[in-house]
Parts: C-alpha cells; structure tokens; sequence
C-alpha cells in the first residue's frame, strides 16, 4: 500500500508555529512533511497515493474525549425510544418491540424523555405489564441515569418493598404501599444490570465495528470511552485483527480501581491504538432526572436538591488513592455543588498547587458556582466538556435552574479563567457527530432558534476545533503524538465540504466530511 499525500488544500493545522498550509504528505502512518505544494512534492511522489483537494478545508481528526461507546454500539439493536414525545406514542412502541421476543427474553431500550413526556409518576410497572407481562422490560431514560421496568423485571432483580436504597440511589415507592413504582435513579440501576445478560463476544465485536464506521463518517479519528470493562477486551481483540478505525483511550469504573493499581497500570500506558485514561467516579446525577447536586433546591421544588451519587468524603479517598497509583480520576459532575465537590477531591491532593503531573478531568461541569470559575485553571484540571448538550438541555437548565443559567455550560468563561477546555458528546445519550457539537459551541442554539442562549459564551471556531484535536490529545498524554497536522504526528485528519473557519456560522450544518484519514488510511470517503 503506498503512503498519501495531499495537495492543493486550504489546512487548518492547529499548529500555531505554521497555522494553515497547502500540503501534507504521510507516511507510516506519520507526517513527514507540511507546507506549501512545492515543499511537499519534493517528495518522491510515485512512493504515494495523491489527493487533489482542489481547495478544500482539511482539519486534524476529531477527538470525542466522552463516549459510552459500547452503549452507542448496543443500541443499533435495541429499542430506541428517543423523539418519542407522546406517552401512548410510546407505549405503543415498546408494545411492537415486545412482539419478537422470546420466552423470559429480555427487552431493553433507552432514549424515553421525561421532561418532555410527562410528570415521572406516570412510569411505572404497571404501564409496562399490560404491553409486556411475560417478558422482563428495563428501559433507559435518555440521560440514562433513571431505568423504569415493568414488574417482571423487578422480580428477576430481587428488588421489593424490603429492598432497601443503595449508597448513592434511590428507588422509588408507592407513598402507601411502599411497594416499588418500577422507576430506579442513579446507583439503584446497577441492582438491573447485573441481571441483564450482554450480548456474546462476537456479536458484540460485530456491533462495535458498525459502530466506528459510523463514528468515521463523522470525521472522528479517537473516542475517550467510558464503558465498562468488557469494552476494553472488545477494543483489544479489534485492534489485534487490525480492524480498529479508532484510537481509544480507555477508562475503568470505580469497582475495576484495586485490579488496576495492582496490575501497575498508570495513566497514559499503552500505544496510539490503545491507551489508558483513568479512574472514571460519579459525583451527582443530571439534570435531565433532577438529580444534579445542588447548592440550592431546584426550581419548583422546596427540598430537591438532587442526589450525591459519592460523598464527599469516598470522593476525595478514592481521587486520592488513584493519584497514589498514578491514576488519573475523571469526575462526572453536573450540578454546582456537584462540581464543587469534585474540585474539593482534587484539590485536597495538591495543598500547594504545584503538582500537575496527573490530568485529572471534570465531565459535564454543566453548572458552575461563581466561587469555582477560578478553581480549574489554578488546580490544573481539565474541563471535559459536551456543546452538544447546550440546545438540547436549554429549556430544562431554565426550567430547573432559572438566573444561575448565566454559569450554565460556561464554556469561554472557563477558558478565559484558565481552564483546558476538551469536547466531547456523551453519546449515546446525544449525537455522536462532532460538528453538530461544534455548531453548538459557536452558536449556542438550535438553527430554527433565532438568539443565541448566553451569547457571551459563544466560542471562537479556533478554539473550538482544538478543544476537539490538540487539547483532546492533552487529555489522554498524548499531545506531541496527535491533535494537530505537523511533522512527526501520527495522519489523522479530516477533509470538509467547506471552509467553517470563513462561512456563515449559520451553515455550518451544511457541511459534510467527504473524508477521514487515520495514520495516512482512508477510513471514510463520501
């Protein structure tokens, strides 16, 4: 197979010694030359394979630094409730998701939206047993931090009115009864997933690679993967068979944190395929479920202040116990006091600030107390953040948050202050497609809105774009390998159908990736 080069291109490099240039030419999978088409074609050209760009706009391969992929990947077969905006709507179509299922099968879906479905109490068991009462039904809420099941499926979970709440979740109960409605929050959907049987190996592995091909398309060259366990060996097994068209950075959850500080694994081991990122530990919930943890209640309610998923004190035990090791932690924190908290946890291994040997990452940060804009650019740690969340959540940060929305996804206001600023999606709970999150950051609103959602947060397409490449790289250690388009980096790239650095940012949506290369291999061509 020969090596690439491409030519006649309008390159954003993210490269501030030599910001755009003409040509770049790969080769074993790493640049070797950037610049104009005559520093380039100095190269022996018959040792390549040439791509006229006639002008197009080539940018570095995009980087999604908070994806549940293997949940992205399951859902291609599972049922799908999202943009169901009707309860009979829905209830008719998990009634036509049962027909095909066999005996004690079970049925498992996600994407239902409360918030725009009606009040929570109209989910329950018994909604689900008169459409499925033979089969065990758990559905996923779109933020996928509520799970509502039908009664069969809270039999074969051993959850009763004797059950009591796990640390950190809530099951919810008939006022009089005490028996459970069928909706689970938080840490109470792990008592399901243990009873849930995954789906084999191979077909597993089948799924996933669907699934990044899907991903290419989007012009995404590296995901941040959040899964469980089983995720990785998945990841493995494709990259061992050279069917890996990702590079993953690879997290663990809290149960896997003992098996890895005693196999020694440190955060940024492993290859350009595969790496590892760290330690991923919950704060709070979200506020798509109203779990959030707050300062102050939530809007319309007098004593809701969401729920703390991890106190204060095992957060800061099990940050600190990773960073022994030399574990990066990655905190999901939504709320404001959320966030706060996971800042107190990092901040309490680090009394003179000076050691910022370990990225440690906040995700989500969806809402900031004015006390903690400073805090992530004076502790180091890096907001691991998802636009595409803006024009999706907008309606129900108002709704539940009301004025202390003027520090909702403050994005600029984190830079401005400091911060390192890498983007993401939190698929599948939204849109895998990258420049639908980037039309977000620069835009802050839904194209059919006509103001943007505090426009002063508006951010720059430069910057928006490097949250997406180079500080996505500094995120996983791996910046002098990958995030921008310059000598010595690995070929991961993007050509788009126009220039987003000089168009109407209204038609952004426009724009289509006609091309993405990973190390100098075409892994996706309109």
């Amino acid at each position: 197979m020969k090596d690439l080069m491409l030519l006649n291109g309008n390159i954003y490099t993210m490269n501030p010694k030599l910001s755009m240039a003409e040509a770049v030419a790969i080769k074993d999978a790493k640049i070797i030359a950037v610049g104009t088409n005559a520093d380039v074609e100095n190269l022996e050209r018959k040792n390549f394979s040439i791509i006229n760009l006639n002008g197009k706009t080539v940018i570095p391969g995009l980087i999604d630094c908070h994806t549940h992929f293997l949940s992205f990947a399951y859902r291609l077969k599972r049922a799908n409730l999202e943009g169901i905006e009707s309860f009979d709507k829905l209830i008719s179509n998990i009634k036509l998701f049962s027909k095909n299922l066999k005996t004690n099968e079970w049925l498992v879906g996600d994407g239902w939206d409360k918030n725009v479905l009606g009040n929570e109490s109209i989910f329950t068991k018994e909604s689900l047993d008169q459409v499925c009462p033979q089969n065990p039904v758990a559905l996923q809420s779109k933020d996928h931090h509520l799970f509502w099941l039908n009664s069969k499926a809270l039999k074969m979970a051993g959850i009763n009115r004797d059950t009591s709440d796990p640390n950190g979740g809530k099951i919810k109960r008939d006022a009089i009864t005490k028996e459970p409605t069928g909706l689970l929050k938080e840490n109470a959907c792990n008592l399901v997933w243990q009873k849930i049987p995954p789906p084999s190996i191979s077909a597993t592995k089948e799924l996933v690679k669907e699934a990044m091909k899907i991903a290419n398309t989007y012009g995404l060259t590296g995901i941040h993967n959040f899964d469980e366990h089983e995720a990785f060996s998945v990841f493995q097994q494709l990259y061992e068979s050279d069917e890996l068209t990702l590079r993953v950075c690879f997290w663990i959850q809290n149960r896997d944190l003992d098996s890895a500080i005693g196999l020694g694994f440190r955060s940024g081991f492993g290859n350009e395929n595969l790496r590892f990122g760290g330690l991923k530990l919950y704060s709070d919930g979200t506020l798509g479920s109203q779990t959030a943890l707050m300062f102050k209640p939530y809007q319309g309610s007098k004593n809701n202040y969401g729920i703390e998923v991890t106190s204060q004190e095992q957060l800061s035990d099990r940050v600190k116990k990773a960073s022994q090791a030399g574990i990066s932690a990655a905190i999901h924190a939504i709320g404001d006091k959320g966030v706060h908290q996971a800042l107190n946890a990092i901040e309490s291994l680090r009394p003179n600030k000076k050691d910022r040997k370990l990225r440690h990452r906040i995700e989500h940060v969806q809402l900031l107390h004015p006390s903690d804009v400073e805090r992530f650019g004076k502790l180091g740690v890096i907001a691991s953040v998802q636009p595409v969340h803006i024009p999706t959540d907008r309606e129900n940060a108002e709704k539940y948050w009301g004025k202390r929305c003027q520090l909702a996804y403050a994005y600029k206001t984190l830079m401005e202050n400091g911060a390192r600023l890498a983007f993401g999606s939190d698929a599948p709970i939204e849109t895998l497609d990258p420049l639908k999150g980037i039309c977000a950051a620069v835009l802050r609103k839904n194209i059919r809105e006509d103001e943007s959602w505090y426009a002063s947060e508006r951010m720059r397409m430069a910057s928006t774009i490097y949250a997406y490449s180079q500080e996505a790289s500094y995120a996983s250690y791996e910046e002098n390998l990958k995030g921008s388009i310059e000598v010595g980096k690995l070929g991961d790239m993007v050509v788009l159908s126009q220039d987003i650095f000089d168009i109407d940012l209204e038609k952004i949506p426009e724009t289509k990736v006609e091309c993405t290369i990973l190390g100098g291999k075409i892994v996706f061509q309109a």
